[in-house]
């Protein structure tokens, strides 16, 4: 069965999303909280375990005194731009860390690991647009 180091879970469903049997659910409640619930399993699958980013998840012997579930919650980030939240603080952290510097911004200098990917995704397009008009009006 599995065991969760909540101090090195990053909230990113990655777990989850792995998951064949659907022991791992998660939910989130619209921009605010992200839920990650690991159920008690008694597969010997550690797919979940390879592919954790944070190494946060073991395969330990099952027991019957361990809890039925487990979970972690985390408050999510708001996007600098339309404020929603859409990340958690650690995913955050963990990109901060492990990204270089130099590619953590865009062509035009502003960072983009705040930013959420719909914003991002209208401002390069609207930068996009702008450079295509420029180069037609040369």
């Amino acid at each position: 069965m599995i065991q969760v180091d909540v101090n090195k879970c990053l909230g990113c469903f990655a777990c989850s999303n792995i998951c064949p049997n659907q022991f791992i659910t998660r939910e989130e409640e619209e921009g605010k909280r992200r839920t990650v619930r690991w159920s008690k399993c008694k597969e010997e699958c550690d797919i979940c375990v390879e592919f954790c980013p944070a190494k946060a998840l073991t395969l330990i012997p099952y027991s019957d005194s361990t809890p039925e579930v487990m979970e972690v919650s985390f408050d999510l980030v708001p996007c600098e731009v339309c404020k929603k939240g859409f990340a958690t603080e650690p995913l955050l952290k963990r990109i901060r860390e492990t990204v270089p510097s130099n590619l953590q911004t865009d062509s035009t200098g502003r960072s983009w690991v705040g930013i959420c990917p719909f914003c991002r995704r209208e401002l390069e397009a609207e930068m996009a647009s702008k450079q295509v008009v420029q180069s037609r009006r040369k």
